[in-house]
């Protein structure tokens, strides 16, 4: 029996109720909760299903039920804490129905506490790096949409400066099913960019994927699949509407299957993973039309792509060490020529490649590309540290290394590598990268898109209840 199980157990015995003993009758009077007012019935009762269809129970069966619901309870995530109990009614007593058991059934109340926690969150953020002279991210979270615990989300993400000029607006909807392992997902995005950099173009997206989310007990384990709708739309200038890439310009619309999964099974020290696995598998089979143009045409393909993080601290946690590796692959289609512009990988930019301009490894892109390196990571040395630092500290020394590269057949072509060392400063309002790089072109002289030196990011801002 679980230590749940046996801590529910021992405060029925405590009250001198029954005896020590897993098959003695027990009589299900009523089911109360005490929380959660601003959630509807029909929520609860949903959740508690498990528990509230029966009646006549043996002991074991009936903290079976109760660990099965509370736990229900625990998976929506919108509780700080569920803590249920068992109480005897010595004020009621089982209706006059016929009974074969030996002794009379306990009547029983099953209390389920509640502890509330903020259900609706306001984020804003500014952030300044080397390529974006300002980010503006906006973004509102309601957890209780509907008195449902169904979760909305909206956000904003902006660059309002060239050479990249983004404007992404979002809107998510997450709705339990019976069971809360299970949640449909709705997700929207409309987008804007201005892309003066490499390839000029002018791009609007519009659309969205809705599925089916699971998740096991501890969130380790998670996978969607669903499927993707999107109208994209691509304007050219005249002089490159000219050349190969005019096949580009104009309206597509692109239906796909989409399979994502997750396994994640890390341990933070404060805003810091310092021990564990994460494992990431993305893959989509689509669909590809041209809807406008005389260059009409219509391409299927599959595109997979995955990534592995290992972390490991040494020496009391003093450094840590994280082996990361990213790669993936497009392939079937017509032909490499004929796959989207957006749909191609990239790699170099402070979120993708340090030392590279954003996506200047190949400014084609490509249908391969793969990244891989390490990063150790120190605390600063207690000299070195202000004495009112907290605890862990929020402050680290880091030494990284990465090489990779993306093109139509990366067993063929050189590839780019980088290195760095800095200083990562972050808590819930503040968060500080800066680092000096060394990059350039495996077996190559030319330095076209390399832009090492000094890098520094900063974001400021944070989240607050809006409740």
């Amino acid at each position: 029996m679980s230590s749940e199980n046996t801590n529910l157990q021992l405060q029925i015995f405590q009250d001198g109720a029954i005896n020590d003993s897993k098959s003695y009758p027990i009589y299900l009077n009523k089911v109360e909760v005490n929380g959660g007012d601003s959630l509807l019935r029909q929520f609860f009762s949903k959740l508690l299903s498990p528990l509230v269809k029966e009646s006549d129970y043996t002991l074991v069966h009936l903290i079976e039920k109760v660990n099965q619901s509370a736990n229900n309870l625990r998976r929506t995530g919108v509780f700080g804490e569920v803590k249920p109990s068992l109480h005897a009614d010595y004020t009621h007593v089982r209706p006059l129905l016929r009974s074969y058991n030996l002794e009379n059934p306990i009547v029983t109340n099953v209390i389920f506490d509640l502890e509330s926690k903020d259900l609706s969150t306001g984020n804003f953020s500014l952030g300044f790096n080397d390529e974006d002279n300002l980010i503006v991210n906006l973004g509102y979270d309601n957890n209780n949409f509907n008195h449902n615990a169904e979760a909305v989300k909206f956000g904003v993400n902006y660059r309002p400066y060239k050479p990249s000029e983004r404007l992404v607006s979002t809107m998510r909807l997450e709705s339990f099913l019976k069971c809360p392992a299970f949640r449909f997902v709705l997700d929207l995005h409309n987008a804007h960019d201005n892309n003066q950099t490499s390839f000029q173009h002018a791009r609007k997206a519009l659309g969205g994927v809705m599925g089916i989310f699971y998740a096991n007990e501890d969130g380790s384990i998670s996978v969607f699949n669903g499927f993707s709708l999107i109208r994209r739309s691509t304007s050219l200038p005249e002089e490159i509407s000219k050349d190969q890439h005019q096949s580009f310009g104009g309206d597509f619309l692109k239906s796909s299957i989409v399979t994502r999964l997750m396994y994640n099974k890390t341990r933070t020290m404060g805003d810091y993973i310092n021990d564990g696995i994460r494992l990431r598998l993305n893959n989509e089979i689509a669909i590809d039309q041209k809807q406008t143009g005389v260059h009409e045409a219509q391409n299927t393909f599959v595109k997979t792509e995955g990534s592995l993080d290992l972390y490991k601290s040494l020496m009391e946690n003093r450094i840590t060490a994280n082996i990361f590796m990213n790669s993936g692959i497009i392939f079937g289609g017509v032909s490499s020529d004929h796959v989207h512009v957006s749909d191609r990988f990239y790699l170099g930019g402070s979120d993708s490649f340090k030392g590279f301009s954003r996506n200047a490894v190949n400014e084609e892109g490509g249908l391969q590309f793969y990244k891989f390196g390490a990063t150790a990571f120190g605390k600063i040395p207690s000299f070195l540290r202000p004495a009112n630092f907290s605890s862990p500290d929020p402050m680290r020394m880091y030494v990284t290394g990465m090489v990779g590269n993306v093109g139509y057949d990366i067993t063929k072509e050189k590839g780019v590598m980088s290195v760095g060392i800095g200083l990562r400063y972050t808590n819930q309002m503040v968060k500080m990268d800066a680092g000096y790089y060394f990059s350039q072109r495996l077996g190559s002289s030319s330095d076209h898109g390399v832009k090492d030196g000094f890098k520094l990011e900063l974001t400021l801002g944070g989240i607050a209840n809006t409740q």
